[in-house]
């Protein structure tokens, strides 16, 4: 038996949330992130809220587990305008590479994805709504590039799809 293990990162794809709040489905709408800088990409789960009962006159005990917390950490490395008005909002003015002007604005605008993110193999992981939060983080030095660590904000379920391959293709 074929052990399935999920390893490494090939791509993660974004789309823009659903208005019922389901998994977009597969199509060219689908976009890509962008460029994931190498080793900074991880998905964590907050610790959840855990309340005990305790029972004075017996062992009795019932626990209750709150909900957690799902994140994506990752930076993005070396964006193009396009992606920093897709991430941060703003607009770019001007025509042609080279000669155009982006300007963020102060606040990040309200803003629903879906995401998947593909591994090298195995099992796609995704979530039907989410938010990208993104921040600056340039070194102006000699060996320095630009970076944009963001972190991705579950507001919805997880998801674990043995069968996806590729959502920018449609299913038949």
């Amino acid at each position: 038996m074929p052990v399935l293990s999920t390893m490494g990162l090939k791509k993660i794809y974004v789309h823009e949330a659903s208005a019922d709040g389901t998994m977009p489905a597969n199509g060219e709408e689908w976009l890509d992130l962008g460029d994931v800088y190498q080793d900074t990409c991880q998905l964590t789960d907050s610790d959840p809220e855990i309340t005990e009962h305790r029972s004075e006159t017996s062992n009795k005990v019932i626990t209750q587990v709150g909900e957690t917390q799902t994140t994506v950490a990752l930076s993005l490395m070396d964006p193009d305008l396009e992606l920093l008005a897709r991430y941060f909002g703003g607009t770019i003015t001007g025509e042609g590479k080279g000669k155009r002007k982006w300007v963020r604005p102060k606040k990040l605008p309200y803003k629903e994805w879906a995401i998947w993110q593909q591994p090298e193999e195995g099992i796609f992981m995704g979530c039907a709504n989410a938010r990208i939060i993104p921040r600056f983080e340039i070194t102006y030095s000699k060996t320095g590039i630009c970076l944009v660590p963001m972190t991705v904000r579950y507001q919805s379920e997880l998801m674990a799809d043995e069968t996806m391959t590729d959502p920018t293709e449609e299913s038949v």
